[in-house]
């Protein structure tokens, strides 16, 4: 059994480490839910065991993880170019990326393949990103994004 990944996040630092271990991880909205009442935003996603891979840039012997990640303090949530109609579509995460905010400190942006997005604002970053499940060989391959189409 492998040891789970977690991980938190506190400053923008730390948030891009997480942004670097989730890159190209897949989730779609139905794995998706934020509680106003708590101020919790939490995603389930797919993500890719590079750190176990000799050559971090093969996808040979990939394996994925269920990893779950939560922001806490979450004000508001904010969706754009996203499907509610698709709730089961997979999409790939890019990035987490971090800019000041206007009503509230900080806007904290989940940017996904094909322009999709989600802005958390919040006036601190209070994140994890944990493991669970078992991992398994990947089923997408994330060195496909420039594949030609068939």
């Amino acid at each position: 059994m492998m040891k789970k990944l977690k991980l938190r996040a506190e400053d923008p630092e730390d948030l891009a480490i997480i942004s670097a271990v989730l890159q190209d991880a897949r989730v779609s909205l139905g794995e998706m839910v934020f509680e106003p009442g708590t101020g919790r935003f939490m995603a389930a996603f797919a993500r890719y065991m590079r750190e176990l891979q000799e050559d971090p840039c093969s996808c040979e012997g990939l394996l994925e993880v269920p990893s779950a990640l939560t922001f806490e303090k979450v004000e508001k949530v904010l969706y754009r170019g996203l499907d509610p109609e698709d709730p089961r579509k997979e999409m790939a995460l890019l990035t987490i990326a971090t800019e000041p905010g206007r009503d509230h400190l900080l806007h904290i942006h989940l940017v996904f393949a094909g322009g999709g997005e989600i802005q958390l604002r919040t006036d601190t970053i209070s994140c994890r990103l944990e493991d669970f499940g078992e991992s398994c060989p990947c089923r997408v391959d994330p060195c496909d994004h420039f594949a030609e189409p068939a």
